[in-house]
């Protein structure tokens, strides 16, 4: 099995995206004047998504949750998940929580990716 370079791209898909997310609807003073005068287009629909995601913590208390299940599950898969929540709460204003799930999520995706390649080429 060659290194699947699949989740580790993901992760730098979302954190472009939620850079976009940041720059150009969370931050523009115009696009908030707009959208709290009564604008009900898709870029004011996602811009309220993202505030009331990060207004409470969630994406960081989810990706902590989801970087303490990999840990315990050793889940590749869960690790991907929490290090691709945990990017983009790092970049939406979780940063406190959404660093350790994603650090979490991320180690524990690399271990696991290391163990398929070592049993792979394990001589008996």
């Amino acid at each position: 099995m060659k290194f699947n370079p699949f989740p580790w791209l993901s992760i730098l898909v979302a954190l472009v995206f939620s850079l976009w997310v940041r720059s150009a609807l969370i931050e523009q003073n115009e696009l908030g004047f707009f959208c709290d005068g009564g604008g009900h287009t898709l870029p004011c629909q996602i811009r309220w998504l993202a505030v009331l995601s990060f207004n409470h913590l969630g994406l960081g208390y989810f990706s902590l949750f989801l970087g303490l299940l990999a840990v315990v599950t050793r889940s590749g898969w869960v690790g991907f998940a929490a290090g691709l929540v945990g990017m983009v709460g790092l970049v939406l204003y979780c940063w406190d929580y959404a660093a350790v799930g994603f650090l979490l999520g991320v180690l524990t995706l690399a271990r696991t990716q290391f163990d398929e390649h070592r049993a792979q080429y394990r001589t008996s």
